[in-house]
């Protein structure tokens, strides 16, 4: 499901499993760079929640073949997709149960870690531009200055993992299952499902809603029978899991926030290497955040269509909704800036970030049925 939303023109080979020989602007060209003499074999397993197909898995990919191109195929990493859970990833990679993981930044304060909750800050990250600046520098080579110190804060705060690079899954927008959420009004009361986040879950207070977290695999069945009211998704989400038949109206203009995930290493596998796979690793995942940022920025959705053609109605809300929208959100941005005094600092950064971008606006998803059209989603 999610190849085909990973898809574009200009980036259809690097989307696939083992995406890294592309030759159009990614690196080098489509040129092996030289790689590393002497390297020490390692083999080390990365895991992580999602399908190999979705945003997070297509990383992965590129990731390893990075490490292995660098390291004349001394090194191997070997993705496990479909771990059963972010938090219990995080524990496991924390114990060294699990050598690798990437986990969602959305999780961590959970876990007493807050360095990634201004990702989440209601309304903050709108679109790909922004969040391309935060992550990576401009070429896709090198880790934002944000995101390092992001990185270095959960090292500190964590103690028992290093930081490698932060990337994306996709924006998140409102599903409703019965109407249409475009005013706070319309979220007043209703039960909306998201992730264990603290962070996510101040967003949704602040637009009157009753944050409701459920793990994935109960979130149909919940739609289905009004256990919840909508949730905050993406129309890969959507489609993959089928929404569409339980669901009635995505607003295609609002963005809550990205849903990024944070790559780690547990700090004892990482000592146990020498500096050369240190600098390997690190270097390879350095590209990861730019390679998938452009990736998902560089074309339509591709879900839409196919989306409204099984029922699902795409709306849009007004100027002066978003607008009553972007207000009530302000209390979250206060709550979690009074809180802690590095989110607040992270939230400052990157709206000076955002304030030096020229678009800042959330990108439009819109479609409508088409006369006679299947309903084939996927």
């Amino acid at each position: 499901v999610w190849r085909i939303g990973m898809i574009v023109a200009a980036l259809a080979l690097a989307l696939g499993v083992a995406a890294c020989d592309d030759d159009d602007d990614e690196g080098d060209g489509g040129e092996t760079t030289e790689a590393a003499t002497d390297v020490a074999e390692a083999n080390l397993t990365l895991a992580y929640v999602t399908t190999e197909q979705h945003p997070y898995g297509q990383a992965v990919n590129h990731f390893a073949e990075e490490v292995a191109n660098a390291s004349g195929g001394a090194i191997t990493m070997t993705g496990q997709p479909s771990f059963p859970g972010d938090i219990p990833l995080l524990a496991d990679v924390r114990s060294g149960t699990v050598e690798m993981a990437t986990v969602s930044s959305a999780v961590w304060d959970n876990a007493g870690v807050n360095a990634f909750q201004a990702l989440q800050d209601l309304f903050l990250i709108t679109n790909y531009d922004i969040e391309k600046a935060v992550l990576s520098n401009e070429d896709g080579t090198e880790l934002g200055e944000i995101a390092q110190d992001m990185l270095a804060q959960m090292e500190e705060e964590a103690g028992d993992l290093k930081g490698l690079a932060i990337h994306e899954g996709g924006l998140r927008s409102p599903l409703g299952r019965e109407k249409c959420l475009l005013t706070p009004s319309d979220f007043d009361g209703l039960k909306i499902r998201a992730v264990e986040s603290k962070a996510m879950a101040e967003g949704l207070k602040a637009l009157g809603a009753e944050p409701t977290p459920l793990p994935l695999p109960d979130v149909f069945q919940a739609l289905q029978n009004g256990t919840v009211d909508g949730m905050e998704a993406n129309t890969g989400l959507t489609a993959g899991q089928k929404y569409y038949e339980v669901t009635e109206c995505f607003t295609g203009n609002v963005v809550f926030w990205p849903f990024p995930t944070v790559m780690v290493i547990n700090k004892d596998v990482w000592d146990g290497l020498d500096e050369t796979q240190q600098q390997i690793i690190s270097d390879a995942a350095a590209t990861t955040p730019g390679f998938i940022l452009d990736a998902l920025g560089g074309g339509g959705d591709a879900f839409a269509q196919s989306l409204a053609n099984c029922g699902l109605e795409f709306a849009n809300a007004t100027d002066e909704d978003k607008a009553a929208l972007e207000e009530a959100g302000e209390a979250a941005t206060s709550t979690l800036s009074e809180a802690d005094e590095n989110t607040a600092d992270f939230i400052t950064r990157i709206q000076e970030v955002k304030d030096g971008i020229d678009n800042t606006d959330a990108p439009v998803v819109t479609a409508t049925a088409e006369e006679g059209a299947a309903c084939e989603p996927v």
